[in-house]
């Protein structure tokens, strides 16, 4: 059975890596009639739509992220009007003072979407296989678990939903996640059947998000997975969804997010969103992108308050797709290599798919993973973050040093981009030798030991908990009967 994923939903396909690659657009379109603007306080907003209305039919209030004011707006364009006299009037308000900021709402995707990179599927893979994928070793995980699993940090994966059926994943992914797809509420990677981008393939990214998340779990496997989908099922959203999909995993308490995508405009509404994340301790992980190209910046991964991650092959060598910038911070594993269209699997990154199957596909959204699965495991070894010693503000920062001190130097394989790799290829092994080990599962006053306190901490928390807590084990937003389950179950 064939299925097409590609960009930040990945491409599910009986088809040889790489698939297509017609190289990056010039530039990302807006989304016909949509604009996002900030504005300080509703008085404000109105007298910009008034003062829009005057000139242009439609305009009105659309969405709002939930709790900022940022809105996303809609307009409409005569037969003799430009989106540039449009992005004209709005940018006057700007300068006028009525708005904060204004821009059109872009279109964003994955790496892989961008270049139309797909992945294989059909190959008879296993769970073991998947365990024992190179990036595994090179990176060190089995050593690095024996200090650290990830317990206690919950990872949120902003992309095309995830298959939390899959059976490597059971357990590990929040029965409460979020869809910011319009017109959509269902967070599982699943695709319509319509080619709704035009470009002969259906679905092509469905199964991105599951792969990703398939990856971080290989790193940090007793962390809690959170869905945030943002991206359709031929891999495309925009920055007000994502932006949007940012400030969710924020208020539920992720303490990482992974942003397996970019787009090349530079926009204020992820930018105010991954800043707010900085600035509350939470790390964002952002894809360098796959268009083998230092001309083209991708956003968030160039985000001076965000990671930017590169992809390497088995020898440490810059995969010949990724992109490279003096921004990047962190280099991993997210080379395949395909010889006389087969995928050579020693060499190859491999995920799971829908339906219970493991594929091969590469990219810097999959290295991107395994940074966001590493910080996972340094987060969980300090759960006193943020305190006096490190303010939410350097935790990322904090963190960047780490696995930059303890990882592996790319800058000798790679003379050619010194510097523009990352300060280092990730190893987790390394990185968790500069941390106590972490409480273990279910260990919610983090003293070392599963037991009494920790089911008072479960009885004295019980209920709903919008922002997330440690004694909500599975992350659901409650504390119930699962967790104390769950507790019992590592008592």
């Amino acid at each position: 059975m064939k299925k097409i994923i590609a960009l930040t939903a990945f491409i599910a396909a009986m088809l040889p890596l790489p698939a297509i690659a017609r190289g990056l657009p010039q530039g990302p379109p807006p989304v016909p009639g949509e604009a996002v603007v900030r504005a300080a306080t509703p008085k404000a907003l109105a007298q910009a739509i008034a003062s829009l209305s005057q000139q242009f039919a439609g305009v009105g209030v659309i969405d709002r992220i939930n709790g900022r004011p940022i809105y996303l707006i809609s307009y409409q364009l005569n037969g003799n009007q430009t989106v540039d006299q449009f992005e004209n009037a709005l940018r006057a308000l700007t300068q006028q003072g009525t708005l904060s900021w204004e821009e059109l709402n872009y279109t964003g995707q994955t790496g892989e979407g961008q270049t139309d990179s797909l992945w294989l599927s059909g190959l008879g893979l296993s769970a073991e296989q998947f365990n024992a994928q190179y990036a595994s070793p090179l990176m060190g995980v089995d050593v690095a678990h024996k200090s650290s699993r990830g317990a206690g940090v919950v990872v949120s994966v902003i992309d095309t939903g995830i298959d939390a059926a899959h059976p490597l994943l059971s357990g590990a992914v929040s029965t409460q996640g979020a869809s910011f797809v319009p017109g959509s509420t269902n967070f599982n990677d699943v695709g319509d059947g319509i080619d709704n981008d035009g470009d002969g393939f259906i679905d092509e990214q469905v199964g991105h998000g599951t792969f990703v998340a398939g990856l971080i779990h290989l790193v940090a496997p007793d962390a809690m997975i959170l869905s945030a989908r943002a991206l359709d099922s031929e891999g495309r959203g925009n920055n007000f969804r994502i932006a949007q999909a940012i400030a969710w995993s924020i208020d539920r308490g992720a303490h990482v997010i992974n942003m397996s995508l970019g787009e090349s405009y530079h926009s204020q509404s992820i930018v105010n969103m991954v800043n707010e994340a900085d600035s509350k301790g939470i790390v964002i992980c952002g894809a360098a992108g796959n268009g083998n190209s230092n001309s083209v910046r991708q956003y968030p991964a160039c985000e001076a308050t965000a990671l930017g991650v590169t992809a390497l092959d088995w020898n440490d060598v810059r995969a010949p797709f990724s992109n490279w910038d003096i921004r990047m911070d962190i280099a991993a594993p997210g080379h395949t290599e395909i010889l006389n269209g087969v995928p050579r699997l020693d060499h190859s990154i491999i995920g799971p798919i829908p339906g219970g199957q493991f594929a091969v596909w590469k990219g810097t959204s999959f290295a991107n993973a395994f940074v966001s699965g590493t910080v996972a495991l340094v987060r969980s070894q300090n759960p006193q973050w943020p305190n006096t010693n490190v303010p939410a503000t350097q935790i990322r920062s904090r963190i960047l040093a780490m696995i930059a001190d303890s990882g592996a130097s790319v800058d000798f394989q790679n003379p050619t981009f010194a510097g523009q790799l990352g300060q280092a290829r990730v190893s987790a092994s390394g990185v968790v030798k500069l941390s106590p080990v972490a409480p273990p599962m279910c260990d919610i006053d983090c003293d070392g030991v599963v037991g009494a306190s920790d089911l008072a901490s479960i009885l004295g928390n019980w209920g709903p908990t919008p922002i997330w807590t440690r004694a909500d084990l599975n992350a659901d937003g409650f504390v119930d009967s699962v967790d104390l389950a769950i507790l019992l179950s590592r008592w």
